[in-house]
């Protein structure tokens, strides 16, 4: 017998003891009783209950994370008639971020669809957080994603002194991203992208989340192809 059955079993049952007793008095004792017997023996029911209930719960807490997340101005490959926005939680010292750098932006240029916000989430070490903000001040002179994907190719040691190397590179404004990066406002934003990545459970990077799902850990570009078609479906 289903458990969706049972319960309207049960129910039924429960409705009837409740109109008898108008007429035999049945006592409260009498129908708790019933009820935690009836419990005990079909404890499929109370479990399946709560997990209904912390699916809804953490569906509700997702989508109020996912809105809270596009209020924070992170860097985005914006598209006018985007139907879909890829967020990628990633961190300059991560290995596996590395790899798949190249996979999301050639997946941009295939897709003329997609979004993709970048969302900075230093977790790894103070240089990961000096990154993080030397690449939200390089935004200010609109070179973000220039020296986002020079960070992101690096594979040694990242230290000031190659910052200022990489902004050299790229004719950026030295003086000027050294007063940028002592702006309050970006360090407001790394904390409020760690605060929606505590609320949704993230422990490390990359993760990304396409659409209405979360996927931890590096994609291929046949993967994160997948993700936006399953997503497109719903």
């Amino acid at each position: 017998m289903s458990i969706k059955f049972k319960t309207i079993i049960f129910l039924i049952s429960i409705f009837s003891l409740f109109n008898q007793s108008f007429a035999h008095k049945l006592k409260k004792d009498e129908i708790n009783s019933i009820i935690k017997n009836y419990i005990l023996d079909n404890p499929e029911i109370v479990e399946k209950t709560l997990q209904n209930l912390n699916l809804k719960r953490s569906e509700k807490n997702f989508k109020l994370a996912l809105t809270d997340l596009k209020n924070i101005p992170n860097p985005k490959l914006r598209r006018a008639n985007a139907d879909l926005t890829i967020y990628e939680f990633f961190d300059y010292n991560c290995g596996y971020c590395k790899s798949v750098m190249q996979n999301i932006f050639n997946v941009y240029k295939k897709d003329k669809k997609i979004e993709i916000v970048f969302v900075e989430y230093p977790i790894l070490s103070n240089s990961s957080l000096s990154s993080a903000i030397a690449s939200l001040a390089a935004r200010n002179q609109n070179k973000y994603f220039e020296f986002h994907t020079k960070l992101m190719k690096h594979t040694g040691k990242i230290d000031d002194k190659l910052l200022l190397s990489l902004a050299q590179e790229l004719k950026i404004d030295t003086k000027k991203l050294k007063s940028d990066y002592s702006n309050e406002k970006l360090m407001l934003i790394i904390n409020k992208n760690r605060e929606i990545a505590n609320r949704l459970n993230l422990r490390g990077t990359p993760a990304f989340i396409i659409g209405s799902k979360i996927y931890p850990g590096a994609m291929s570009e046949e993967d994160i192809e997948k993700a936006i078609a399953l997503e497109r479906k719903r």
